[in-house]
C-alpha cells in the first residue's frame, strides 16, 4: 500500500514537470492510463485540436464517446498496436496516423501521432503512456508521396459513407470498369448480362456521383480494388 501510494506520488510529480512546458511545445500532448487507456492530461494544443476544455476531458474517455471524436475504423488498428506495444514492454514507440474531430467546428483534423510508456512502477510494467500529435494540416512542406497520402485519406473519410452502400457485385463491377474492361468484357467475367452491366454502371453514377472515369478509377484504387 506504501508502496503504491510513494509511485503514485513519483508519477504525480512526473506529470507536474511535464505541465511545466507542455502548453508551450509545438505539439499535441496527451497522458493515458495503460488500464483502459483513458486521458489523464492534455496540454492546451491538444484540447484545442479536439475542440473542448479540461472539464469536458472526462467526457472523452467514455466509450460510447469515441465515435464524436474519433474515426473509429482506423482507431481499432492503432489501439492494437498500443496495446502490442505495452505487452511487449519496451521503449519502442508506435508511429500511427489519426483523425479526430474537433468538437467546435465539426471538422476533422489529421495528425501523425507517436505513442510511448511514460512512466513505469517498480517491477517496470508501463502505467502511464504519453502520445505527442502534429496536424499534417498545420504542416508547410511535405513530400509529393505525403501529399498524396493525407489526400488519399482525406478522399476516404469524405466518401466512406457512399462506398458502403455499395453491395458486393457493384464493388466486382466498379473494380472491371476501373481496369479498363468494356461491358461486354464484364459480362464474360462476372457471368451476368450486357444489360446487368449496363444497369450497375447506372447505380454506380448514382451511388458515388461519378463524373468521368478518373472518378471511377480514383474510388477502386482508393478502397484497393485493383
Amino acid at each position: 500500500m506504501k508502496q503504491s501510494k510513494a509511485l503514485q506520488q513519483d508519477f504525480t510529480k512526473q506529470l507536474a514537470k511535464l505541465k511545466l512546458v507542455a502548453d508551450q511545445l509545438p505539439a499535441a500532448i496527451i497522458v493515458h492510463c495503460v488500464v483502459d487507456l483513458h486521458v489523464v492530461y492534455m496540454n492546451q494544443p491538444a484540447m484545442d485540436a479536439f475542440g473542448i476544455e479540461e472539464h469536458q476531458i472526462s467526457e472523452l474517455n467514455k466509450e460510447g464517446n469515441q465515435a464524436s471524436y474519433f474515426n473509429t475504423i482506423e482507431r481499432v488498428d492503432y489501439i492494437q498496436q498500443i496495446h502490442c506495444l505495452i505487452q511487449q514492454n519496451t521503449e519502442d514507440m508506435v508511429c500511427y496516423f489519426q483523425q479526430i474531430r474537433n468538437q467546435r467546428s465539426l471538422a476533422w483534423l489529421l495528425f501523425v501521432s507517436n505513442t510511448k510508456v511514460f512512466y513505469r512502477n517498480s517491477t517496470g510494467e508501463a502505467t502511464y503512456l504519453i502520445t505527442t500529435s502534429n496536424n499534417l494540416e498545420q504542416v508547410q512542406h511535405f513530400s509529393p508521396k505525403i501529399v498524396r497520402m493525407v489526400d488519399e485519406m482525406s478522399f476516404l473519410q469524405a466518401n466512406n459513407p457512399l462506398f458502403l452502400k455499395l453491395t458486393k457485385r457493384e464493388k466486382e463491377v466498379l473494380r472491371c470498369i476501373a481496369l479498363g474492361m468494356n461491358s461486354g468484357e464484364i459480362s464474360n467475367s462476372l457471368f451476368i448480362s450486357p444489360a446487368t452491366v449496363d444497369t450497375h454502371r447506372r447505380n454506380l453514377r448514382s451511388k458515388l456521383c461519378l463524373k468521368n472515369n478518373y472518378d471511377t478509377v480514383r474510388f477502386a484504387q482508393a478502397y484497393n480494388l485493383v
